[in-house]
């Protein structure tokens, strides 16, 4: 497959004495950020109930607290494991567009309009191929009941994470380190395959273990896999995930907009 950027000089960008990040490094820090995930909504779950009990006149109704653990869940475990993959590939792994690198270089402006028509694309033809799957079950994710229910200022509050923080992270564990890994060991055709593939399977807990909603999942992960392959940068398949995900929350407003 061919690329579209100019691969920079392993010596100029690359500490070639460091070891670079293997399949279970890579994997494992995948794993860490669902954990995290977990440990944090506990946390922040625990506590909300807490001070919903010793102050029940004074916090706002379940689905607004729960909006806001969710916030804080998503922020600090993005915080925790960004920073972890940064420091372990290293500031030159983190700037490398080829496939050994995370690919934080800048994109042409080509790739972020075909990156923004890739995301709208998306929900469009992801929508129509889980209806397809589904019939007449009904699909949708945890965050998208919580929002469904919350008041509309939190459905606001939690667009930035949803659009923002929560596809930055995925890009960087998913189209930065693992199709780095793959795409170096089995090359790019069989690696936008699979990391589209596991992408989509690691969301199933989130979809209720609903099998027929993960093929949406993985034309997303095709789509951003292609898009980093190609543009040699995480930014476009970061924007199409952002475009997204920016489109399936309209739902949130749409479908309870008279409550």
């Amino acid at each position: 497959m061919t690329h579209d950027y100019v691969p920079a000089s392993p010596s100029s960008t690359v500490d070639a004495s460091a070891r670079p990040p293997g399949v279970f490094e890579t994997i494992l820090c995948i794993a860490v950020y669902f954990v995290l995930q977990f440990a944090f909504g506990g946390l922040f779950g625990g506590i909300s109930m807490q001070i919903a009990q010793y102050f029940p006149d004074r916090v706002p109704q379940a689905p607004d607290r729960l909006i806001v653990v969710v916030i804080l869940t998503v922020l600090c475990s993005a915080l925790v494991v960004s920073w972890l993959m940064i420091r372990r590939w290293g500031a030159g792994r983190a700037m490398d567009p080829g496939p050994g690198g995370l690919g934080f270089t800048a994109p042409t402006g080509r790739f972020i309009a075909i990156a923004t028509a890739l995301g709208i694309a998306a929900p469009i033809l992801g929508g129509l191929l889980t209806q397809l799957l589904a019939g007449e079950h009904e699909v949708s994710q945890a965050v998208s009941d919580i929002a469904g229910k919350a008041h509309l200022g939190m459905r606001v509050a939690l667009l930035p994470v949803v659009v923002l923080i929560g596809p930055a992270v995925e890009e960087l564990l998913f189209r930065g380190a693992l199709l780095s890994i793959l795409r170096t060991r089995l090359g790019d055709g069989w690696a936008i395959g699979l990391s589209a593939v596991i992408f989509g399977t690691v969301h199933l807990p989130d979809l209720a273990w609903l099998w027929y909603a993960v093929p949406n999942l993985v034309l997303v992960g095709l789509f951003c896999a292609w898009l980093r392959v190609r543009s040699g940068s995480i930014w476009p398949p970061f924007v199409a995930h952002a475009a997204n995900n920016a489109l399936a929350t309209i739902a949130w407003f749409t479908a309870t907009a008279g409550s």
